[in-house]
């Protein structure tokens, strides 16, 4: 009789278990494609698109900018982007004071000739149009570096000015305002900087040491791009840039 029941309790025992192991077999299968690969997040190994980081966003523009200038730097040492923003400071200092006077002649020797001809055809236009163009008032924040470009056969840098000024068009006749606004008003605009592919920076320019006119030899102030004395361009050096277009956004 003993041995009857332990037989018994295991084949009960047997029969169980072969039970489960069916069932679970039965599951699995249940949860196998006709390729024999279990569906997504039901076991298995995930497939490398699941498991491979998502691509990584592109850095902020300034930083890409910063890249840019330090391999600039490698191919022309003497190359300081706080000088440069100093230089460009002025430039674009001379063009807000050039539209305020509506006269082009201080800019001809900062400005690139594409720029030259747009601004004075749009001085041009105001006049034709009996209009008064005014920039007073103007306070400028320290201005920054925002993308660059050296790549290619003209080496560009976009500087973000930001600052207040009273920057408007009033009609002759009725001094209506035509366009801006009498009010000090905040603005931001971009400024793109160029000078020709392999160009580089006077040592002088960093140094404090007097720069002279690659064609004639005379000494020539810091900043100029015209020798006063032959009037040959000093962009001879390799040193200057010159403003080519401005912008309220960074991409026109």
């Amino acid at each position: 009789m003993l041995g009857d029941f332990w037989q018994e309790l295991l084949g009960s025992v047997g029969s169980l278990l072969n039970t489960l192991t069916q069932s679970r077999q039965q599951r699995e299968y249940v949860f196998v494609d006709s390729n024999g690969m279990p569906p997504l997040g039901l076991g298995g190994d995930a497939p490398d698109s699941l498991t491979t980081p998502s691509a990584q966003p592109a850095p902020p523009m300034w930083v890409q900018a910063k890249a840019q200038l330090e391999t600039l730097q490698k191919a022309d040492p003497n190359f300081l982007e706080a000088t440069f923003l100093t230089q460009a400071t002025k430039t674009y200092s001379a063009v807000l004071a050039a539209e305020g006077s509506m006269n082009a002649d201080a800019i001809t020797s900062f400005v690139t000739p594409a720029f030259l001809n747009r601004f004075q055809q749009r001085i041009a236009g105001w006049r034709d149009a009996g209009l008064t163009r005014v920039v007073s008032d103007v306070e400028l924040d320290p201005p920054t570096t925002f993308k660059a470009n050296i790549g290619g056969d003209v080496q560009c840098i976009t500087v973000r000015f930001t600052g207040s000024a009273r920057r408007f068009t009033k009609d002759d006749m009725t001094n209506l305002i035509s366009e801006g606004s009498v009010q000090e008003e905040s603005f931001t605009e971009f400024a793109t900087f160029t000078r020709t592919a392999g160009s580089t920076t006077p040592k002088s320019t960093n140094g404090g040491g007097a720069i002279h006119c690659p064609s004639c030899g005379a000494p020539v102030d810091e900043g100029a791009l015209r020798c006063t004395f032959c009037g040959a361009l000093i962009s001879g050096s390799g040193g200057t840039w010159l403003l080519d277009h401005a912008s309220a956004s960074a991409y026109t």
